[in-house]
């Protein structure tokens, strides 16, 4: 037989031999590989553990000022007055301070000296912003125009009031003795744009103090927990320049706040001058209010100066 055809016949075991040390081989191999990428993915999963619970920090580019502006449009009582306010929201300390602005109060427009209401009717939000933040020596970051629709439904938000009313109007009764009573939207409103007052400046310290009352006794984990929906709700009612790239930077500010702050809001109350029938800011008060705001060396005068000034930087708890 040729011996192309023929074959050898090869001893047992000559095959199995060779096998199974390939075999050997291999499980070593692919075991030091799957061991290596599950000691890699455990090592990751331990790397990653903090990262899920991180915590965002909170800084100074957080601090905001907003310029607010109740315009109603009661057809039942057409006599109602604009109230203005301006909030400087200060995550840093856990505070919130809430301003009255008076619409008489003496603000600057292109070189022309007018009322803030003036400014309001006659130049717009904008040149409004601008102007009550350089009377103040503030920057106001952004504003809020709501009218009777839009502040119920911020006031649906928040929550109710207590509040004792210090004048007597449509709803509202005089309380002397100032005990708190419960303030339903309307009410609320109403405390805020009413003509019954004696002065402006008397409005303008009810507005800072009930709209700081306000935020001391709502709900804040509710809301700390709905920003999202809360935010939605209110922005589709009111006419502002906050965007919702603005709202998304600063939600777990605003959240934080809410969460955790106990009692932050304060009422501040612009100590003024009359000049020509209309207020002047003193240049004294301007100090004192950049001493509040942010907590810088503090002259006796100072307003509601707090010896417990926080960080520049701080985290949620």
């Amino acid at each position: 037989m040729s011996k192309w055809f023929s074959r050898r016949r090869e001893k047992p075991g000559a095959t199995a031999i060779p096998f199974l040390i390939t075999v050997l081989i291999s499980i070593f191999i692919f075991g030091g590989v799957a061991l290596y990428f599950y000691n890699k993915l455990m090592e990751d999963d331990t790397e990653l553990q903090p990262m899920q619970s991180a915590i965002t920090r909170i800084s100074d580019a957080d601090i905001n000022s907003i310029l607010f502006i109740l315009d109603p449009n009661d057809p039942d009582h057409p006599e109602r007055q604009t109230a203005m306010m301006m909030l400087h929201f200060d995550p840093v300390r856990k505070q919130e301070f809430c301003v009255g602005i008076p619409l008489d109060l003496q603000v600057s427009h292109e070189g022309k000296l007018m009322t803030a209401e003036n400014c309001y009717i006659n130049h717009g939000l904008d040149a409004l912003k601008k102007a009550v933040g350089n009377a103040l020596d503030q920057e106001i970051d952004r504003y809020i125009l709501m009218d009777s629709t839009g502040f119920d439904q911020l006031a649906n938000v928040i929550g109710n009031v207590s509040y004792p009313s210090p004048i007597k109007d449509a709803g509202l009764r005089r309380v002397d003795d100032g005990v708190s009573v419960q303030l339903d939207n309307k009410q609320f409103e109403t405390l805020l744009t009413s003509t019954r007052y004696d002065k402006e400046t008397e409005r303008c310290t009810t507005i800072g103090l009930s709209v700081s009352q306000l935020l001391n006794q709502c709900d804040g984990t509710r809301i700390g927990n709905n920003l999202d929906n809360y935010f939605n709700t209110v922005i589709n009612a009111v006419t502002t320049d906050i965007t919702a790239m603005d709202f998304a930077d600063h939600k777990h500010a605003i959240s934080y706040v809410f969460l955790y702050a106990q009692t932050p809001a304060r009422a501040v109350s612009l100590i003024c001058d009359e000049e020509n029938g209309m207020l002047v800011v003193t240049p004294s008060f301007v100090n004192d209010l950049k001493v509040t705001f942010y907590q810088q060396t503090a002259p006796s005068s100072a307003i509601g100066s707090d010896p417990g000034a926080g960080s520049d930087a701080t985290t949620a708890p």
